[in-house]
This record gives C-alpha cells, sequence and structure tokens, in this order.
C-alpha cells in the first residue's frame, strides 16, 4: 500500500524519473514509449512563434499551457490569487511569502509579525491566521517557522486513516526530534510504550514521506512544473485531457525476457533471477495503472464541482473536501490526499495545484465569495423545490462557513434572487 501511495504521490517530472530508474534496474521492464512531454512543452513555450505557429488540433490539452517555469515565490503567489482575500490580508500574506527563505521557511516569523501588526495595525491573531493560509499551500510544508511545524502541517495534510498512526507521528515530530536525528530509538520506545521495531518503521516513514526541506526542489532557482491534466472549453462543454497518459512514457513486460524466463534451456537460478524481476515489474505496472485510474476519477470530479471556476475564475471555487471525495469513491483519505498532492491541472485561467481546488470549507470569508457560493446553490438547486433561507444556510454550514439566515435572506436581495415561492417553477 505504501509504495502505491508513493507512486500515486509522484509529481510529473519525479514519475518519468521513476519509471527511467526502474528501466534500468529491472530487465523485465520494457519502455513502448519514453516521455515526449517535458521537454515538447519547453520547447513549445521557448519561442512565441512557436507556440502561435503550432496546430493545437493536434495536440490536446496543450493549447492553454504558457510558462511552466517557475520560482518559489512566483508559485506562491499565484496560489494566493485563489484565496479571495481582502486586500489588506492580501497584502499581509505578500509580505510573508517575500520572507520565506528558499527551502520554504518563513525568516525570522516573530520579528516579520511585529512588523506587520505595526504597519497594518492587525492583532496578532490576524497575522498568524494568515500565515496558516499560506501554509496550506504547495508544496507542503511550506510557510513553517521550525522543522517541527513544517513536518506537522505535512502529517496533518497526509490524511491517515488510522489516527492511531497519526497520533503517533505527531508526538514522535513534537516531543522527540532530537532523539529521532540520533536515531535514539530505544527512549522513543520507552516514551511512547512502542516496541523499538515499530519506531524503526516511523523513523522510515517520515524519512520516505515527509520533507523537511519542501522549498528545496526550487532550490532558490526556477523549477519547471509540469500539469499532470488539462482542461480546455470546447463548444460541447469542458474537454479533460489526461497529459500523462496522451503524451507520457509507457511500460510493458519484456517479451524477450518473459521468452528467456520460459526456455525450457535457462538454468534454476537465471529463471529464479527473471520470476523475481517479473514480480517487480508487475507490481510496478499495477501501481502506475491505480495512478491513473484513481487520478483520473478524482480529477473529473473536481471539474464537475468547480465548473464555474473553470468558466468564471476564483469566485467560482466551491468547497469540495478531500473527506467527502474518500466516502463518495470508497478510498482512503490518504489515498485521496497522495492523488491531489504536487499535481497541477492547465485551466484556461492558468495552471494550478489540484490541491487547491479541493478546499475543505470556502477559501476566504469575503462577502464576494459568501454571495458567490450562495448564487452557485440557487443555480443548482431543484427548480421544482427551490432552497429556502434556512435551507442554504445548512448547507454553507455543511462546507464550513456559519452564515444566519437572516444574512443569507439579506445578500439574497443583494444579489436580486427573488424567494423560495418566486423561484418556484
Amino acid at each position: 500500500m505504501l509504495q502505491t501511495l508513493k507512486i500515486l504521490n509522484l509529481p510529473y517530472m519525479e514519475l518519468v524519473e521513476n519509471i527511467n530508474q526502474a528501466a534500468e534496474e529491472n530487465v523485465m521492464i520494457e519502455v513502448e514509449r519514453y516521455d515526449e512531454y517535458i521537454e515538447f512543452v519547453k520547447y513549445l513555450n521557448s519561442d512565441r512563434k512557436i507556440k502561435k505557429e503550432a496546430d493545437f488540433t493536434e495536440l490536446p490539452g496543450l493549447k492553454n499551457i504558457s510558462n511552466v517555469s517557475k520560482t518559489l515565490e512566483q508559485h506562491l503567489f499565484e496560489q494566493l490569487e485563489l484565496e479571495d482575500l481582502e486586500e489588506d490580508y492580501y497584502e499581509i500574506a505578500k509580505l510573508i511569502i517575500e520572507n520565506i527563505d528558499d527551502f520554504g521557511y518563513v525568516i525570522a516569523y516573530t520579528r516579520l509579525r511585529e512588523k506587520i501588526m505595526a504597519e497594518f495595525s492587525v492583532s496578532r491573531p490576524t497575522v498568524d491566521k494568515i500565515l496558516k493560509i499560506i501554509q496550506t499551500f504547495e508544496p507542503e510544508g511550506v510557510g513553517a517557522r521550525d522543522e517541527k511545524e513544517c513536518l506537522l502541517i505535512q502529517i496533518n495534510e497526509y490524511n491517515f486513516d488510522n489516527e492511531e498512526l497519526k497520533t503517533i507521528l505527531t508526538k514522535v515530530v513534537e516531543k522527540h526530534l532530537k532523539d529521532l536525528a540520533e536515531q535514539n530509538y530505544p527512549a522513543i520506545a520507552q516514551a511512547l510504550g512502542l516496541p523499538e521495531s515499530g519506531v524503526v518503521e516511523v523513523a522510515n516513514f517520515i524519512k520516505s514521506n515527509l520533507n523537511p526541506n519542501p522549498g528545496a526542489a526550487f532550490g532558490g532557482e526556477i523549477l519547471h512544473i509540469i500539469p499532470s491534466f488539462a482542461v480546455e472549453e470546447t463548444k460541447d462543454g469542458l474537454n479533460i485531457v489526461n497529459l500523462e497518459t496522451r503524451y507520457g512514457p509507457s511500460i510493458n513486460i519484456s517479451p524477450q525476457y518473459l521468452k528467456m524466463m520460459e526456455d525450457p534451456k535457462a538454468d534454476a537460478k537465471t529463471k529464479e533471477f527473471l520470476q523475481e524481476k517479473l514480480k517487480a515489474a508487475k507490481n510496478l505496472i499495477e501501481d502506475f495503472c491505480k495512478r491513473t485510474a484513481t487520478l483520473e476519477k478524482i480529477v473529473r470530479r473536481i471539474i464537475e464541482t468547480q465548473e464555474a471556476f473553470f468558466k468564471k475564475g476564483a469566485n467560482g471555487l466551491r468547497p469540495l473536501s478531500q473527506k467527502s471525495l474518500a466516502d463518495e469513491f470508497g478510498l482512503h483519505p490518504s489515498t485521496i490526499s497522495r492523488s491531489v498532492a504536487a499535481k497541477y491541472i492547465q485551466t484556461p485561467q492558468g495552471m494550478f495545484p489540484l490541491k487547491l481546488l479541493c478546499p475543505r470549507g470556502p477559501k476566504g470569508v469575503t462577502v464576494n465569495r459568501i454571495k458567490a457560493i450562495l448564487a452557485g446553490l440557487v443555480e443548482k438547486e431543484d427548480k421544482s423545490n427551490p432552497l429556502s433561507d434556512s435551507q442554504i444556510a445548512k448547507q454553507m454550514e455543511k462546507d464550513g462557513l456559519k452564515i444566519d439566515r437572516r444574512t443569507i435572506a439579506y445578500y439574497r436581495k443583494e444579489l436580486k434572487i427573488g424567494t423560495t415561492e418566486e423561484r418556484k417553477k
């Protein structure tokens, strides 16, 4: 399961590296098609004339792809655009982002917070709240004040189905980071009442799945961020393209080595070696197939829910929790979490992290956002049985936004939306 989650979690560029490495190490893996996508996207954006003259009828999904080269700061600013914050809060968030170092940490946050409080006349909790918003951005763990907070953010974002495992990981990071670094596993085992072998597994999990330097991939320079999916507007509606399967690598079992394994003349040692490699190759191919199937159904659901966002921009973004997706598809929450982490979708409005299109609740609490959500609920209601103001309030509360009935009625009138009876058809 961890191996499947690892493949599911990989950004596209790392997926390509993983396939190339696996093919080098395993004779049973045959690369039927190598990656054609990464270099082509770079080439497409190397010169405006090239893109202008390209025939995109033969290149579905690539029409809207522009510059895929981003610094960490640019990447965070683009995500900030989705937050729909009040103007002052937006400026505070920008200032915090400008003070994030190349490893993804906020520099001297206490001093920065005091400066922001004085400059914008806001309270300490307000600045902390804006920092918390930035800490939900990609890459996971960005905006932390220290290594402990960085790892705790990632543990929280992992969406463990097993609460006991999450609790153990949290305790190890909160209280035993030094022991962990020094591999003092007996001390951790004694403190948590765990077998030492269990602590070793916890240490291995943290090492393999959590990143203490989330901004390091950018290295203080430019990183190429390649989208895994694209959505394009057509006369028939929104067209979804899986860019990984359309242009990316594909692998299969090598018929040459399969034939060798089945050859009666082959010695037992060779057969045993090939059998072991065949098993590993089949597992890898199965994991890639699971990645494709899981990502496709999640992305289709996201696009279906966020159709207004793809057409209207940030104000059309609706709440869509990862938990609700897990319940709908009968998957572990961690599977959804790994699916949307570090994956990007190209849209007519630009390229966005999938994770930000699955907000637990409304992004920001501005009046415009509340009105947009209200209008969206009315638009999708059953016209023969329209929603009352109380029902709208209850639906918003389910999505994490508590607004009383009178406020709903007030905003409804401002939007010139009729009463329940007036909307009934």
